[in-house]
Formats: structure tokens, C-alpha cells, sequence
């Protein structure tokens, strides 16, 4: 079982993503030590030393060093980001063939350690890894979970902010489904500082009447290949909700995340892993708030589910 003492997680990939993560974490004192696996060795050991050589300056010391695959025995969390920087205008699905051999020999190394925390993966296409690493490492669904919706909802909610001018984190509501072009804004869930979303702009739409939900909706799905255009990849958004899962899992903090976990008989849907509100504990993904959707929002997910699902066959 998982700790519960808030000591040691490990990353696995210390490629763009997974060194932001790691100084995401660094940086908010979450954990006691911080372990970085990488196939360069030498790139590992660097980024820890970078990573130590600023503790003076951060709130809390947290031990970072390079290791091994037997440093996740006692591990409370291993966090999985190999993978490559996909190319402009690709898909993450697209990344599926190259991925998928990485991932296999990666878990199979952390639960040859006699690793038993939580697994959370990033590696893309995720929804499709974290249901292969669960087959693959046979840990209770509760200790697999990946990213899932959890940043493009973050990323929804900035867009909002920045179409009305306000504070983001005054906004409710989910992205859910695929990480990828199947996602969907669950408008039904949306809300503005406690009001509906489609009650907020008729109400005021002397004010916000060039706001359009579909025009956020589409900027929410393009904003990552956006930024992958631009700069060659993502790295500060996906590492800081890395961080903030890892937080709400080590701290026990009973957070609902829309990561993505195993529907089994949740909105009808069985043996596939998608982005839902979930809460997260101490020994994971627990239970999956099942929410309201209206007719054309369960079709949306049952759209999401087939496409991932087509992509998991074959795998094992």
C-alpha cells in the first residue's frame, strides 16, 4: 500500500517534461526525496544536480538524486514520462507505436522492485498507457492513473479567464473524455463564480457578447498543439499538473481531478481508462463522481471511449 508519509516519489523520463515536473515538485517541498530514472544516466544525474544545487533557496529541502528501477520498491508514487516531443500538427494517438514499447519495459522494471504505490502517467497517448500499464503491472485500478483531462480542464478555465477578464480560478466544470481531439467541455458542469457558464453571458451579454463556448471549446483542444508549434513541446502546464497530483495523492487531500482512470459501469462504459472527475487519495483513484451530463455529453463520451478503446486492442 501506498506510505502515506509523504517520502519518496520516483520519475521515470527526464526528457522536457519529466525535468519540469521534477522541479514542479522540487519547488512546492512535496515530497522527502525525489528519485530520476532515465536510459541516459548522465541526463539524470544532471537534472538532479541541478535540481539539489537550489535547495538553499527553496521553502522545504527535498533529497533529489539519480537511481534505479529498485529505488521504486518503496516508493509512494512513480510518475512514467518517456516518450518523444510529437511532431507539429500530429496527434498524440499518433505517438502510440513509438510509446508503447517504452512503457512496457518501463513497468515491467518498477514492478520487478516489488513496487505497490500509485503509478500516474503522462506518457502519450494517455488514456491509452494508463490502460496498459494497469493490465501490464496488475495493480488494483485505485493505483494507475494518468493526467487525463485534468490540464485541458486547467487549460479551459485560463481561456474562460481570459475572455472575460477574470480570475480562472473562479471557474467550475470539467474537460472530459480523450486527452487528445475527442475531448469535450462538459458545458452542463461549467459555471462562473457559482453561476452557469450559458446563464453568466446572457446576463451579461452587453458585456461578453463576442464569447462563444464553441470558440473555447476549439481553443481548449488546439491550445497544446499550439504551443507545440510554437516553442516544440509542452513542459510548464503538464508539469504543473503533475505536481498537483502527486500533491492531492501524497498529502491525502481527497481532491475530485478529472484524471484519467477505469470506467467499469460508470456513464456505461467498461475496461477503458478516460479523463472524469475523480477523487484522488492517498492510495490513488478512488471513486468516479459520476456527474448529470445531458444526452449529447454521454454521446461525446461514448464517441471518446471507442476511439481509445480501438487503439488499446492488440496491445497485450
Amino acid at each position: 500500500m501506498v506510505t502515506m508519509n509523504r517520502n519518496k516519489v520516483v520519475i521515470v523520463g527526464t526528457g522536457q517534461v519529466g525535468a519540469t515536473a521534477a522541479f514542479a515538485i522540487v519547488t512546492h517541498g512535496l515530497c522527502n526525496e525525489l528519485v530520476l530514472i532515465d536510459h541516459l544516466a548522465a541526463k539524470a544525474t544532471g537534472e538532479s544536480h541541478d535540481l539539489d544545487d537550489g535547495s538553499e533557496f527553496q521553502d522545504r529541502h527535498v533529497k533529489v538524486r539519480t537511481g534505479e528501477y529498485a529505488d521504486c520498491k518503496d516508493a509512494d508514487i512513480v510518475v512514467i514520462t518517456v516518450g518523444r516531443k510529437p511532431p507539429a500538427n500530429s496527434t498524440r494517438l499518433a505517438e502510440l507505436g513509438f510509446t508503447v514499447g517504452l512503457v512496457g519495459d518501463v513497468v515491467d522494471h518498477v514492478m520487478a522492485s516489488g513496487f505497490n504505490g500509485v503509478i500516474v502517467m503522462v506518457s502519450n497517448p494517455v488514456d491509452v498507457m494508463a490502460w496498459y500499464a494497469w493490465k501490464r503491472s496488475g495493480l488494483p485500478r485505485t493505483q494507475v492513473l494518468g493526467t487525463g483531462t485534468a490540464l485541458d480542464t486547467s487549460r479551459l478555465k485560463t481561456i474562460i479567464g481570459e475572455e472575460t477578464g477574470l480570475d480562472p480560478r473562479n471557474v467550475g466544470g470539467f474537460v472530459m473524455g480523450e486527452h487528445g481531439d475527442s475531448q469535450f467541455t462538459a458545458w452542463s458542469t461549467v459555471s462562473l463564480g457559482g453561476k452557469p457558464f450559458a446563464c453568466f453571458l446572457a446576463d451579461n451579454q452587453d458585456r461578453f457578447a463576442s464569447v462563444s463556448t464553441a470558440e473555447i471549446e476549439e481553443k481548449t483542444r488546439m491550445r497544446g498543439n499550439e504551443i507545440v508549434a510554437a516553442k516544440g513541446g509542452t513542459n510548464f502546464g503538464i508539469a504543473s499538473t503533475v505536481a498537483g497530483i502527486v500533491q492531492t495523492i501524497l498529502w491525502d487531500e481527497r481532491r475530485i481531478v478529472p484524471v484519467s482512470t477505469l470506467l467499469d459501469g460508470e456513464y456505461g462504459e467498461h475496461d477503458v481508462f478516460l479523463g472524469v472527475p475523480t477523487e484522488l487519495r492517498a492510495n490513488g483513484a478512488n471513486e468516479i463522481v459520476e456527474l448529470d451530463l445531458t444526452d449529447e455529453e454521454h454521446a461525446k463520451l461514448h464517441h471518446s471511449a471507442e476511439l481509445v478503446r480501438s487503439y488499446c486492442e492488440g496491445l497485450l
